[in-house]
């Protein structure tokens, strides 16, 4: 029995080893990788938490979250671990998004549109063919054009 034991413990060991080297060589390098990667893989591999793209507020939050379950480092170290992910794990900018092939759910939720103003896109666009240029989009009625041109670095036709 002792020797299953040991045996057993001697594999989890190599497993933790081997688990943190294979973490800390996925991660991109800069500073405060190797603190991420200390702290973060006594529970969980490092992987698992960076499959998350956070802003620094969230990331403040999670971590906190973290400590509050047991998780143990310094506040210092706790900062750069926070400010690791922020920065290589920060919010995706969100996808593009093509206005003569988009849903109405897509136009609301993507630019943050009103229904009613996603509503007029597609009857536009059903009525008068596909849209060419950011400046047909401002032919169409009910559309509030500011909310466009904020966005239209993502738009596409």
């Amino acid at each position: 029995m002792k020797t299953i034991i040991f045996q057993l413990g001697a594999f989890c060991c190599f497993a933790v080893i081997f688990c943190a080297g294979s973490a800390k060589a996925a991660l991109p390098d800069g500073p405060g990788k190797d603190v991420t990667v200390r702290l973060c893989s006594k529970c969980h591999s490092p992987e698992q938490a960076t499959s998350l793209h956070q802003s620094q507020d969230a990331w403040e939050r999670t971590v906190g979250k973290m400590v509050n379950m047991g998780a143990q480092g310094t506040d210092a170290e706790f900062d750069t671990v926070v400010e690791y992910l922020s920065k290589h794990f920060g919010p995706e900018a969100p996808p593009p998004i093509n206005v003569n092939t988009a849903t109405a759910v897509d136009l609301e939720s993507s630019l943050e549109l009103l229904r009613s103003e996603a509503t007029a896109i597609i009857d536009y666009r059903s009525k008068n063919g596909n849209f060419k240029s950011i400046e047909d989009l401002r032919k169409v009625p009910g559309l509030r054009f500011n909310k466009i041109e904020a966005e239209k670095s993502r738009i596409t036709f």
